[in-house]
């Protein structure tokens, strides 16, 4: 995937538009639940997003590096992380931890059997929840969601099959 997306920034330094929407294709999701526990709201995200596509492109010439999707994601970081700061000092906006943050209500689950799954991830945490959801619903592979929550690929390996564990002993009960 890595190097697809190194691929598509070559191309568009050359001068090819199209590359850009590889860049995205290959990255907007990652930025969008990257961002999300962060501020804690789907259209701030979205604009985010959006920011995060313009520093790039804006900085695109003098990118060096051959991890672009870290390059990117801690543009979106730094730029969440700010947006969140303006707005605690603006509205008062509490303080917010990363590991109790639930993806749950922000995933739009697409399958028929929705009501099993979330019987069944009931007796999960929070990130035990967030990790599953991850790679079940939103098809993002376990380094990728390291990235994102900032974790070991280990750790989220290992939970993730906690995760799976304790599932399955739930819908066997």
């Amino acid at each position: 995937m890595d190097l697809n997306l190194e691929l598509a920034i070559k191309r568009l330094k050359s001068g090819d538009s199209e590359a850009f929407n590889q860049i995205y294709e290959l990255s907007y999701r990652k930025i969008y639940f990257l961002v999300l526990p962060i501020l804690k709201d789907k259209a701030l995200a979205e604009d985010i997003m959006q920011d995060t596509y313009l520093k790039f492109l804006e900085k695109l010439y003098d990118y060096k590096s051959t991890n672009s999707l870290a390059y990117i994601l801690t543009i979106a970081r730094n730029l969440a992380i700010n947006m969140y700061n303006k707005r605690k000092r603006e509205y008062k906006v509490e303080d917010t931890d990363i590991d109790t943050f639930s993806y749950e209500e922000f995933i739009e689950y697409k399958v028929s059997n929705q009501e099993e799954i979330k019987e069944a991830m009931s007796v999960l945490n929070e990130t035990e929840k967030n990790i599953f959801l991850l790679h079940n619903v939103e098809d993002l592979p376990h380094r990728e969601i390291a990235v994102i929550l900032d974790k070991p690929l280990g750790t989220v390996t290992w939970t993730y099959q906690q995760a799976l564990r304790k599932m399955r002993k739930k819908l066997k009960g």
